[in-house]
């Protein structure tokens, strides 16, 4: 029994180019990434037809399920329902897919296809999140969106005080600066982490079945088991930092106010 995707002597680190596109590279990950995307929608597609107040497909019931409870986690993050509301279709959309692609590189058959490209064999398919650029694009989207509703809820001008109070004072401004360096941060963090755990899972995995020879489908089958626990806890850290992130951005002072007043309550009781 063949590892889905240890066709190849080795796991390139970068995505590799099956065509181009306009003068574009047009890659594996990209294309896997595609079909993950049109699965995803179908899902949602499906299970929104299938839905009723008492669903009688077990499919959609257990989507909606899965659906509830993932609300009632975002839910304690915003502390407004309303809130939840708004913000909880991209949340849920990213979590969705993150996973799919996550768990699609465990698939059979994929990384087994491969085609010739300028002579040197390529695979045909690449889970999407095991590539460094596909994880940075989703770490700009978030940011980029954390930015938009914070303006749209504070102002521009509210949204400058959430990071400069008080520029006057040097102590201020220089946690000001701290603060717009910690935004870029998180670029880095978010796309590296989803990246690196992905990615390193597939290569330890290739590199298990490598050592194992024909054994090689007993020796790779726990840590298959470990890779789709981390494709699932990397879905849910990337979705719930993301609403912690919506949460403090568009949060207004009186609603911070409050929050450490509950906070102190709860405190001394």
């Amino acid at each position: 029994m063949m590892v889905p995707f240890l066709a190849a002597a080795e796991e390139p680190l970068a995505a590799q180019t099956l065509t181009h596109i306009g003068g574009l590279a047009f890659t594996n990950t990209m294309l896997y990434g595609l079909i993950t995307a049109f699965f995803v929608l179908f899902i949602f597609v499906y299970a929104a037809r299938a839905s009723q107040l008492w669903p009688r497909s077990k499919f959609a019931f257990w989507f909606e399920s899965v659906v509830e409870l993932v609300m009632g986690l975002v839910d304690d993050i915003f502390g407004d329902h309303q809130k939840t509301k708004k913000h909880f279709p991209l949340l849920i959309s990213l979590f969705v897919f993150i996973l799919a692609c996550n768990l699609s590189g465990l698939l059979p058959g994929v990384g087994t296809f491969t085609v010739d490209v300028s002579g040197s064999e390529v695979s045909v398919l690449r889970a999407w999140t095991t590539d460094l650029n596909s994880t940075l694009a989703l770490a700009i989207l978030v940011i980029t969106t954390v930015q938009v509703y914070a303006i749209k809820e504070l102002g521009i001008g509210g949204h400058i005080k959430h990071y400069f109070s008080n520029i006057k004072n040097p102590i201020n401004l220089f946690i000001g600066v701290n603060e717009v360096f910690g935004e870029l941060l998180r670029l880095v963090t978010l796309s590296l982490r989803l990246f690196g755990v992905i990615y390193g899972g597939e290569a330890l995995l290739h590199a298990i079945a490598q050592l194992a020879g024909n054994f090689a489908w007993a020796a790779t089958l726990p840590i298959m088991f470990l890779e789709i626990f981390f494709s699932i806890v990397q879905a849910y850290l990337f979705m719930m930092l993301t609403a912690t992130y919506l949460s403090m951005a568009t949060r207004h002072e009186d609603e911070v106010g409050a929050t450490i007043e509950t906070a102190s309550a709860k405190a001394g009781h």
